[in-house]
Order: C-alpha cells, then sequence, then structure tokens
C-alpha cells in the first residue's frame, strides 16, 4: 500500500535519496571551495638575498607554486625600502610574507627582550608600509633543545619557552591582526608540559595560529616517515580544533644522516614525496600544507638539476 502511494503521488524513495545525495554533494563542494589553497612554503635565512636576487626570488616562487615566505628579520644589514620592495613584488605574485626571527637563547627568560624588540620592528614596520608591503605575520625558529641547559634541566627551560611563547603572542595580538607561528620538531608531542600531562604540542597548537613541523625525512610513507611521524599532531590538532599544521622537509646537505634530507635525492623525488603527503593528509581540517627548507638550498638543488639536463 505504501508503495502505491508513493506511486499515485508521483513521489519514490529513490527520490529522497538522490535529493539527500545532492545536498550532501553541494555541501562538501561547498566546504572544498572555501578551504584555502594549501601552504607551499619556504625560509629565507639570508635577508640580504631580497635586495640583489628579489625578481629571482619571486620568478623561483611562481615556479613552484610557493605563496608562503618565512623572510628572516635583519634589520642592522636590510632597510624597511628593501623589504617593503620585496614584500609588494611577492604580493604581485600572490605570495605572503612573514617575519622570521629566532635563537634557541629565546627559550630563556633572560632573552625575552629579543623577542619584544622583533615584535616592535615588525609592527613599527607595518605601520609606514602599504597594505601589499606588509608583513602577515611572525614566525619564529627558537629551538631550545639544542641549548646545553634542555638536556641539564629541560623542565626549567620548556617553562621558561611556553611563557616566553605567551609573551610573544599576547604582544604580537596587541593592536595588531599579524598571525604568529612556530617552527616545531615533530617529536615536541613526546614532550608534556612542566608539572602536567598535557602534550607540549597541544599546549602549543592552543595558543599559536600554526605550527611548522621540522618532519625532516625524505621517503613520506613507512615506518619513520613524513606521515608515520607528523600524524599524531595533525590527528590532535583535529580534535582540538585549534591551530593548523604544515609539514616541514629539508633539501639542505645534511650530517645527521642518509634519511633527514633530499639534498641528495632532488627535487623531483622531493615533490613526489610531498604529493603524497598532500593525498595522505589532505583532507584533515587541520593540516595546512608543506613547507621546505631552505630557499638556497632548493634553489641551488633546482639549477644543479637544470644544468644537468
Amino acid at each position: 500500500m505504501l508503495t502505491l502511494r508513493w506511486a499515485r503521488s508521483g513521489f519514490h524513495p529513490i527520490w529522497g535519496w538522490l535529493a539527500g545525495a545532492v545536498c550532501v554533494t553541494i555541501v562538501v563542494l561547498l566546504l572544498l571551495g572555501n578551504r584555502p589553497s594549501p601552504v607551499r612554503a619556504t625560509w629565507i635565512w639570508d635577508a640580504r638575498l631580497i635586495s640583489s636576487q628579489a625578481e629571482e626570488i619571486v620568478s623561483f616562487a611562481r615556479q613552484n607554486d610557493i605563496n608562503l615566505i618565512y623572510l628572516h628579520i635583519e634589520p642592522t644589514r636590510v632597510s624597511p625600502q628593501q623589504y617593503r620592495s620585496f614584500i609588494q613584488a611577492a604580493s604581485r605574485a600572490s605570495v605572503r610574507v612573514e617575519a622570521l626571527g629566532g635563537d634557541p637563547g629565546w627559550a630563556l627568560a633572560a632573552n625575552r627582550e629579543s623577542i619584544g624588540e622583533l615584535v616592535a620592528w615588525v609592527k613599527a614596520y607595518n605601520r609606514t608600509a602599504g597594505a601589499d608591503e606588509r608583513f602577515s605575520g611572525i614566525h619564529v625558529d627558537i629551538e631550545p633543545y639544542l641549548l646545553q641547559e634542555w638536556k641539564e634541566n629541560q623542565k626549567d627551560v620548556a617553562s621558561e619557552w611556553m611563557r616566553n611563547i605567551v609573551y610573544l603572542v599576547a604582544e604580537t595580538k596587541k593592536d595588531s591582526a599579524l598571525s604568529v607561528s612556530a617552527d616545531l620538531p615533530f617529536w615536541i608531542d613526546s614532550v608534556t608540559v612542566p608539572d602536567g600531562s598535557e602534550k607540549l604540542s597541544n599546549w602549543m597548537l592552543e595558543r599559536l595560529d600554526s605550527i611548522t613541523l621540522m618532519a625532516y625525512r625524505n621517503h613520506a610513507q613507512g615506518p619513520n616517515g613524513i606521515v608515520d611521524i607528523v600524524q599524531k599532531i595533525v590527528a590532535d590538532a583535529d580534535t582540538l580544533g585549534k591551530g593548523s599544521v604544515v609539514v616541514g622537509v629539508n633539501i639542505l646537505e645534511s650530517q645527521e644522516g642518509e634519511n633527514v634530507s633530499f639534498h641528495q635525492m632532488g627535487t623531483q623525488e622531493m615533490e613526489s614525496e610531498l604529493a603524497i603527503l598532500q593525498e595522505e593528509l589532505g583532507d584533515r581540517p587541520s593540516f595546512a600544507g608543506s613547507a621546505v627548507h631552505d630557499y638556497e638550498s632548493w634553489f641551488h638543488a633546482s639549477r644543479r638539476e637544470e644544468q644537468r639536463r
């Protein structure tokens, strides 16, 4: 009888199913359409390059789909005008630029002033720069685990590092829309906050707009591969619903082992592995994209390969 009523009214269960499927498809497409393009970042540590090689850097960014540069701040060697000219050129190529600073010692309370100086410089610079000449955020590379103090008293150093991060975020967000991000080792989720059980990685995700994991491996899949060593932190970020995760790889020549850099394997192999990374994690809400350390190494590797062809 129910089937008869559907037939008489011109309605059949299949139409309800199809309508539901169409609605779900539309919602998914809208969500995907609103999701930003994956991050493709790199670090420029020698800021003097932006005055001598600005066109080359921007051209390289275009060729390699780079849309974010972490650019080191060197006020005594690079003038505000040189930063303005470069960021304007990068903006025309749809490349955002974040102000890069940091040192292992920045984890210590005694060096908090250096963090304040970076923030103050960037804010003062942005106030006098045009809309397309401004830094979009502040990115720090601190790495306190390189200090002898970390080996001797990790708990105290971690506490000071956390307080300095709180200070960095508070100072940056005060009267500015700058984002705040940081480089972190992929193993940071194995460290807990002092006198607590919370993962230090989760603590950082709660407070920073983004983290860039230094997942320096030269293969994406398998045990101890890039996906393997970052997926727990990505999953934690998904659960927290806070912060985004950029996964960094290395093409800088390294003495730390054969599997930590793409220096010997080359850029094509690196791109293949990054494509696998994107395929594996691209649908995770907190996964933002990838970064290559660093620009100079990436550029020179590309040029060597071109000369061999």
